[in-house]
């Protein structure tokens, strides 16, 4: 049994080690069109100048392996019945964050002595990555379901570890995707 005084140390010390995923999603969808006798797709992405073609295969990749976890089948362009479309940004931002610093003589050590609180501000630069995934009805080119996932940008060593986490953030994006209903 844990003891009651360590108790916050513990749900601290759980939620940090936890693996809180820093991505955040956001979706919207059209609740006039119905998923249910959805059956086949097809990825449509237009290369632009100076894309990461790397990551644009591995995003590719990672929608296949999505939708057809979620049961849906690849086809051509011609004869699907829904098309994915995304999109990615980066972008430099900046986070500014106030704390204070405490200076002075210990009240407790020497039982006097003032001590002050100074604020201190610091500002960080980070890249945010966006990836933005459309799904099209083709019948009028409307959007029917949109997911956007918006993280920091990691630094990763190998290009396994790249393919690790463009599927990780993929995956959280279309959670929320309506999977294909089995026939029976």
């Amino acid at each position: 049994m844990l003891p009651i005084k360590f108790l916050p140390l513990f749900i601290l010390t759980a939620w940090l080690f936890s693996g809180c995923s820093t991505i955040k999603v956001d979706t919207d969808y059209d609740p006039e069109f119905s998923f249910a006798d959805i059956k086949t797709y097809a990825i449509v992405h237009k290369a632009r100048a100076g894309d990461d073609t790397l990551t644009v295969d591995r995003i590719i990749d990672g929608i296949h392996t999505q939708f057809e976890a979620k049961g849906y089948t690849k086809a051509e362009r011609s004869n699907a019945e829904i098309y994915i479309v995304f999109h990615t940004d980066v972008r430099n931002k900046t986070k500014i964050v106030q704390d204070y610093q405490y200076v002075g003589m210990s009240p407790y050590r020497y039982r006097y002595g003032g001590m002050m609180a100074v604020p201190t501000t610091r500002a960080y630069n980070y890249d945010e990555g966006k990836l933005l995934i459309d799904v099209l009805n083709p019948k009028d080119d409307k959007i029917v379901w949109r997911g956007i996932a918006t993280d920091s940008i990691k630094d990763y060593d190998t290009p396994q570890e790249r393919t690790d986490y463009i599927n990780k953030v993929i995956a959280t994006v279309l959670k929320s995707l309506p999977a294909r209903r089995a026939i029976p």
